[in-house]
């Protein structure tokens, strides 16, 4: 079965369509790293590498109030459920074909890809195609799964026997979403991401010890909203700690030297 298939099929089964307790903690993040990467007061030309089905259009809306906002990905699936939702945003959704985005090169000034680095089968065109969309000083956002050392989803990994290594020699972990390829360590997307070109890369971290809890051992239902406000505290105060099992980053693509 093909990726793009494999890819239908995730999207049709309603994955990524809801938030939960983690996307919660992880728009909770976005909140407060975006505005301190991005002047968020003036108008951009925005993408969405990797849309779906648009669950984090409503947070774009709210960062960026006065930007103009693209989405694209592989999957028709997605952009149909996303599109059947805002219509609004017809004609600014496009696919990726053959690794390429259908979107002009050098069009945006920022582009976010939320949860989309661990997916893709080609982690060098991913990355080589953000590149040629964004203009020059443009912004590349990002979030991950994270495969630092120390980690307590990595603590109980290792403990258990159940890291596995990758074809391309990276890590994962047995138990996570089988749709994971791949779980970066922050220095190999640094280095994946100045080989592409891009400079001044920053990361903050996630997913210590308060999400894995959270994540893994669940309260009962009613406790929800304070299970939400738990899993924050990883981010407010360890987002330094480069131990956590999620991260976020950001890189620009430097303006030519004349």
């Amino acid at each position: 079965m093909s990726k793009k298939i494999d890819y239908e099929i995730y999207h049709k089964s309603n994955r990524r369509s809801q938030l939960s307790g983690f996307e919660i903690a992880r728009w909770d993040a976005l909140s407060h790293f975006i505005p301190k990467q991005v002047e968020n007061n003036k108008t951009f030309c925005i993408l969405d590498y990797g849309a779906g089905t648009g669950l984090h259009v409503e947070l774009w809306k709210n960062l960026f109030p006065n930007s103009d906002i693209y989405l694209t990905d592989i999957s028709e699936v997605g952009r149909s459920k996303c599109l059947s939702n805002y219509k609004e945003l017809k004609g600014k959704y496009k696919l990726i074909k053959n690794k390429k985005s259908e979107f002009e090169s050098e069009k945006f000034d920022v582009i976010l890809s939320i949860e989309v680095m661990e997916h893709v089968p080609d982690l060098f065109s991913y990355l080589k195609d953000i590149f040629r969309l964004l203009r020059p000083g443009g912004i590349f956002i990002w979030t991950t799964p994270c495969g630092n050392f120390f980690s307590i989803e990595h603590i109980y990994s290792a403990l258990t026997n159940q890291i596995i290594r990758t074809g391309e020699g990276y890590i994962k972990w047995k138990w996570e979403d089988p749709t994971h390829l791949r779980r970066l360590k922050s220095k190999e997307i640094e280095n994946k991401l100045i080989s592409t070109g891009f400079s001044e890369i920053v990361f903050r971290f996630r997913a210590h010890i308060f999400s894995f809890l959270c994540t893994y051992f669940p309260p009962r239902h009613r406790f929800q909203n304070i299970r939400n406000k738990i899993m924050k505290l990883d981010y407010d105060f360890l987002r330094l700690l480069p131990n956590g099992a999620s991260m976020i980053g950001k890189a620009h693509k430097p303006k030519p030297k004349f």
